[in-house]
């Protein structure tokens, strides 16, 4: 929202009143959607700042809060007091990715015409339909975690666990043993949802991501957290594969029983 905000505040001609809005047109939205993927597919994310308020405002904060507003790999200021960092838990491979999104939209843009009204509704359709592909060419190995229970419940709880965790080990990935990532964006059940499957992309090879002491040690780290959850019943377990990109495709090619998405 704020990065919206933002577009809108530096390219969005003033709004004269509240009946203007209702002429706005495709071309003119269209018009801030391009400035947007724009914009940000090309901003320095590593030396600059996304705020809304003049650079001379001295912001009021302690200390701790001062390490907050530079935490993170984006920098996103929120526009009103006290004016806190809400990209600080935004970790180098999210960037990475996020920035890939924007250009991906960009290159779709520039290879469809985008000159008539209708050329630009359809464009604004096919950057809707634009799917986060997963794993992107710069996956080697995929680590799969398969969760199970004999209760939808209780694989619902399991996998509420599992994502309540997932954020520090992710963190643990990138900071402590300084991998790059691609997380899978959505859970998939197969069809009775008695079983769950996650996936975590990495960009080195399965032997290798193996062979790391340091990832080996937090991946263990990560495991025994399904030890400490108080409502684990008998049926509900855990387990984990670390396989390459093409043996991971090779599986979901094979047929088996119904996988949804959630």
């Amino acid at each position: 929202a704020i990065l919206c905000a933002y577009i809108c505040h530096k390219f969005l001609a003033p709004i004269k009143s509240l009946s203007s809005i209702e002429q706005f047109s495709i071309e003119e939205f269209f018009s801030l959607v391009q400035q947007f993927f724009s914009t940000f597919a090309h901003f320095n994310w590593l030396g600059d700042t996304v705020r809304l308020y003049p650079k001379t405002y001295k912001q009021k904060s302690l200390s701790d809060k001062s390490l907050a507003y530079h935490r993170g790999s984006m920098r996103i200021i929120s526009p009103s007091a006290p004016f806190n960092n809400t990209g600080r838990s935004t970790s180098n491979s999210t960037r990475d990715l996020i920035s890939e999104g924007f250009e991906r939209v960009l290159q779709l843009i520039d290879t469809i015409n985008t000159i008539t009204l209708d050329d630009k509704s359809n464009a604004l359709r096919q950057i809707l339909e634009l799917t986060n592909h997963f794993p992107n060419e710069k996956m080697k190995s995929i680590l799969q975690l398969t969760l199970s229970s004999d209760s939808t419940d209780e694989l619902h709880a399991w996998t509420g666990w599992m994502q309540s965790r997932l954020a520090h080990f992710l963190n643990d990935c990138e900071e402590e043993c300084h991998l790059s990532i691609q997380t899978q964006s959505s859970i998939e059940y197969r069809s009775k949802n008695t079983e769950a499957f996650y996936s975590i992309g990495f960009q080195v090879d399965p032997q290798s991501l193996n062979q790391h002491r340091y990832f080996s040690y937090w991946l263990k780290q990560f495991l025994d957290q399904f030890n400490l959850f108080p409502q684990r019943t008998e049926s509900m377990k855990v387990s984990h594969k670390i396989i390459c990109i093409h043996d991971w495709k090779l599986e979901r090619m094979q047929p088996k029983p119904q996988r949804i998405r959630k």
